[in-house]
């Protein structure tokens, strides 16, 4: 992850990767999952509304000279409604909380892991982080419809040449894999 960036790609750039990302999995094909990249005008709104913007200020300033901030969002009501449709309504997921997994999270999130792979192959910068607060305000502040959640944002730019990793991978070490592979039995 990114946490020092130096301006970064166009948004008509982003907008193709997104594009591609896009092509992650939907249960029952509802196609409920979406981006929202926001570059400009948009992206200074984003860091005030969200209050994204005073916590990199304080923890990581470089995050805020990304780009663009892609929302990642799951849209609940497309799920709901293609489940609804006759060849799918015998599962009983014609209402969101008949799901035990929201797919329009898990979709999301797929789609969000292209991305950043997709950017990844690109030599670009990426921070995967949450919303601050509550994420309601920052969707309504965009016209997003109510149905909709978001997953995450994804701040997009150049890797500043003195990125340097930080966080908890640089004090944790990866979890052996015979702790997080189970074959068999747990």
């Amino acid at each position: 992850m990114t946490r020092r960036f130096l301006g970064g790609p166009s948004p008509l750039d982003i907008s193709a990767l997104c594009t591609l990302a896009l092509r992650a999995p939907s249960a029952g094909f509802s196609q409920g999952s979406h981006f929202l990249v926001l570059t400009d005008l948009d992206l200074r709104k984003f860091w005030d509304v969200s209050g994204a913007g005073d916590w990199f200020r304080s923890t990581a300033s470089g995050v805020l000279e990304a780009s663009c901030v892609v929302l990642i969002l799951g849209d609940q009501d497309a799920y709901t409604k293609r489940y609804s449709k006759p060849d799918k309504v015998a599962h009983g997921l014609d209402h969101a909380d008949h799901w035990v997994t929201p797919y329009w999270l898990t979709d999301a999130a797929m789609a969000a892991e292209n991305l950043l792979l997709l950017i990844e192959e690109q030599h670009w910068g990426a921070l995967l982080f949450g919303l601050f607060g509550d994420p309601r305000t920052v969707l309504d502040a965009f016209g997003v419809p109510e149905s909709v959640s978001c997953v995450g944002a994804v701040a997009v730019g150049y890797r500043h040449p003195e990125d340097q990793p930080s966080g908890s991978p640089t004090t944790r070490s990866r979890r052996p894999t015979d702790e997080v592979i189970h074959v068999g039995h747990w």
